[in-house]
């Protein structure tokens, strides 16, 4: 049975720490909710920048798993964005000589999908009072598209900043970790 290290299990417990305390905010602070769920992305984000996959998906779960005790049904939006999606978008970026960006590119599309389909239809997390913003569409349906188009660009430009923070990050906590036994 292979063994954690210390450095690695201190870095999953650190990034879960951030994205458990983000995560929380979140619920108490609505008006901060995606700003905190920048901030628990990059907690989970924070093992992944030494490659430790199995130490971030254990923090994911223990963020979920605690989270879920404080903010119930809104912990949705950093369970599928924030924790999941990091970790497979970084292992994507990560493995991008084995997987096409194109194939790349019509997963996290279709996966944005999927996430719109959860939060807009099934849950009351995201709602949208298009009549306050003076804006009508001549059906649900066309409503439900346009909506789902736009949320998909928004998620593929976050998907740009994920990558972009993530490569940012890499030879920052390279430098903080090195002098850890």
């Amino acid at each position: 049975m292979q063994r954690f290290s210390a450095k690695k299990i201190a870095l999953a417990g650190i990034g879960a720490a951030i994205a458990l305390g983000a995560v929380i905010a979140s619920f108490y602070v609505p008006n901060l909710s995606l700003t905190f769920n920048i901030v628990a992305a990059v907690g989970i984000m924070l093992p992944l920048t030494m490659k430790y996959y199995r130490e971030a998906i254990l923090a994911y779960v223990a963020v979920c798993a605690l989270g879920a005790i404080f903010a119930n049904i809104h912990i949705l939006s950093f369970v599928l964005i924030g924790g999941a999606y990091t970790i497979a978008a970084i292992a994507m970026h990560n493995n991008k000589d084995k997987l096409k960006p194109v194939f790349a590119y019509l997963i996290k599309i279709a996966y944005s999908c999927f996430v719109f389909l959860v939060v807009y239809q099934l849950t009351d997390i995201l709602f949208v009072d298009l009549e306050a913003l003076n804006i009508t569409f001549s059906s649900d349906a066309v409503a439900y598209i346009v909506l789902n188009i736009c949320f998909t660009v928004l998620f593929i430009l976050y998907d740009l900043l994920l990558r972009w923070g993530y490569d940012y990050a890499i030879p920052i906590v390279e430098k903080i970790t090195r002098n850890m036994h």
